[in-house]
């Protein structure tokens, strides 16, 4: 099992959703009391918290708190020295567990973070965070039965907890029956509207047959995050996908990688992505070579702007400048075979 964890370390960064963020407040230093073994500061947060610690001291709740709190600064020695603590005052507590899991994972240590979350639910099978953040993992980890039983037993406490559903979507997403994602991200959406995750997912699932109502999902996703570039991206990717069915979906593409320019201006993708509708789509091979030259003025290294440029100056028939796209894509990528092979074709070898 630890074997397996460890493969997947990378993955849990993109595929699993980390409950703990709203615990996670600013800072500017550290504590204040000498037994405490902190430095004194004018944090006013964390001076809260030592008195607490100062007026109950066995009470290992707030040593969590702390613990939580050094994690959010990515002090993650004080963290785990206040998760030491709460352990000594009463180590069969699970919140005990689920925070040092919470920490682990924040340091991308996944192996003890689902150890922790192992140890949560044998002090408390019925742990409702504990439950959940196991059964992400276990998602991730493809251990679909034993996800399905633990986000079961959170719903049997409680139906209208919006993150079951959720990752009851990603659950069945995984396992490619889009029917039932589908329907578990609609679920979540109902519970808690505003659950952006839930939108995203459930456009990504409507995209990948073709459903307009991605459209909408993601338009859901914007009005919740105006300025993330995620909904917007996927948004233009959908459009431009199914402009063979409707092209005005290519102009709208094109709209909303303008929106991303506008958020982040050196988005080297956003600015790629224009040039290959024009390419692929408008066949306005002009404005191809405008976007794929910002492409490559904000990433010098974007070999696939090279070569799509030179298939632009192709369209327009102007073979030097193509062939010399060619092979600055094959400079920056030696074993770029696509653009080895329409280099050959241009020179007429055999």
């Amino acid at each position: 099992m630890l074997k397996k964890l460890k493969t997947f370390i990378s993955v849990f960064a993109l595929v699993l959703i980390c409950a703990f963020a709203s615990t996670l407040e600013s800072c500017k230093s550290c504590n204040s009391s000498k037994d405490l073994g902190v430095e004194e500061t004018a944090d006013t947060t964390l001076r809260a918290i030592n008195a607490k610690i100062t007026a109950e001291p066995n009470n290992f709740a707030n040593y969590l708190e702390r613990a939580r709190y050094y994690s959010g600064l990515k002090k993650y020695t004080e963290a785990n020295a206040d998760i030491a603590r709460a352990k000594a005052i009463d180590s069969t507590k699970a919140d005990i567990y689920f925070t040092a899991g919470q920490i682990h994972f924040d340091q991308q240590r996944v192996v003890e973070a689902y150890k922790d979350y192992q140890k949560c639910l044998e002090k408390d099978p019925q742990h409702k965070n504990g439950l959940l953040e196991k059964a992400a993992m276990d998602i991730a980890l493809n251990n679909f039965d034993l996800a399905v039983q633990q986000i079961n037993t959170v719903l049997r406490q409680d139906e209208r907890v919006a993150y079951a559903y959720y990752l009851k979507g990603r659950l069945y997403r995984q396992l490619k029956d889009t029917t039932l994602a589908l329907s578990s991200y609609q679920t979540a959406i109902e519970v808690d509207p505003s659950y952006y995750d839930a939108y995203v997912e459930a456009g990504l699932v409507c995209a990948s047959y073709g459903n307009p109502l991605a459209k909408e999902y993601y338009n859901s996703a914007i009005e919740i995050h105006p300025n993330f570039i995620e909904p917007y991206y996927n948004k233009a990717i959908f459009l431009q996908e199914t402009g063979v069915k409707n092209p005005s979906n290519y102009q709208e593409a094109l709209v909303c990688y303008d929106k991303i320019i506008g958020i982040d201006a050196n988005f080297s993708a956003a600015y790629f992505n224009k040039g290959f509708v024009y390419l692929v789509y408008l066949k306005d091979y002009q404005k191809g070579i405008e976007n794929f030259n910002l492409a490559l003025e904000k990433n010098p290294n974007y070999y696939q702007a090279a070569y799509n440029r030179a298939l632009c100056y192709e369209g327009k028939g102007d073979k030097t400048n193509a062939e010399a796209d060619l092979n600055l894509a094959l400079k920056l990528k030696p074993d770029y075979t696509e653009a080895a092979v329409e280099l050959g074709r241009l020179r007429g070898d055999d």
